[in-house]
């Protein structure tokens, strides 16, 4: 186990202070989080992950568009982190489902998901999108993000598992660039499948 895995076990999200937060009376106890430029962020108190509306409009307009099949919030449990999309080009076999926070997803808990490639889509403003953000007057949330993101780009290339790291301007302004991307990590998805079973069949 590398030093930074090591330190990412530590590593905790910085708490949302209370006067960014607008709670709503009801069971579930949602907070809404102001993010950047007004933009509100559901939270719920029991969730270990936040569910933004950029992760949403994403799964809807490309992911489910390609009938891909994927799980929604990927916990990698080992240094404490979510990938927001782990995708298996298994698609034929018949997943138990669930349902997070409106998105409809393969079940990650009490099954084995072969897992081809995670995507993460980094929101401009959190994530310091050079094209948005002047990467030289970050805030100190911008900089741990920068942090984490290294610690799972570290954890997939120890795991095999190919990144695909997609930015929000792409998602919302260049739809072509983005599909291109994921034919291109889909495509290498179904070539290893089909050399794996390739290699289980009698010669």
């Amino acid at each position: 186990m590398t030093n930074y895995l090591k330190k990412s076990r530590k590593m905790k999200s910085q708490p949302i202070k209370k006067s960014n937060a607008i709670p709503i009376k009801n069971e579930r106890k949602v907070k809404l989080v102001k993010g950047p430029k007004g933009r509100i962020i559901k939270r719920t108190a029991k969730q270990k992950y936040g569910t933004s509306k950029l992760e949403a409009d994403f799964a809807r307009e490309f992911l489910d568009k390609l009938g891909v099949k994927y799980i929604y919030q990927y916990e990698a449990k080992d240094i404490g982190r979510f990938f927001d999309f782990a995708i298996t080009s298994y698609d034929d076999i018949d997943f138990i489902m669930e349902e997070k926070d409106g998105i409809t997803c393969i079940k990650q808990e009490g099954q084995n998901t072969p897992i081809s490639f995670c995507i993460e889509v980094d929101g401009s403003w959190f994530h310091s999108d050079p094209r948005v953000v002047n990467e030289r007057k970050l805030n100190p949330m911008q900089k741990h993000n920068k942090v984490v993101d290294f610690v799972k780009d570290r954890w997939c290339g120890l795991h095999g598992i190919p990144l695909l790291r997609l930015w929000e301007y792409d998602i919302r302004n260049n739809p072509k660039k983005v599909f291109d991307e994921l034919y291109k990590f889909l495509g290498e998805g179904y070539k290893k499948k089909r050399i794996k079973e390739n290699k289980r069949k009698p010669h």
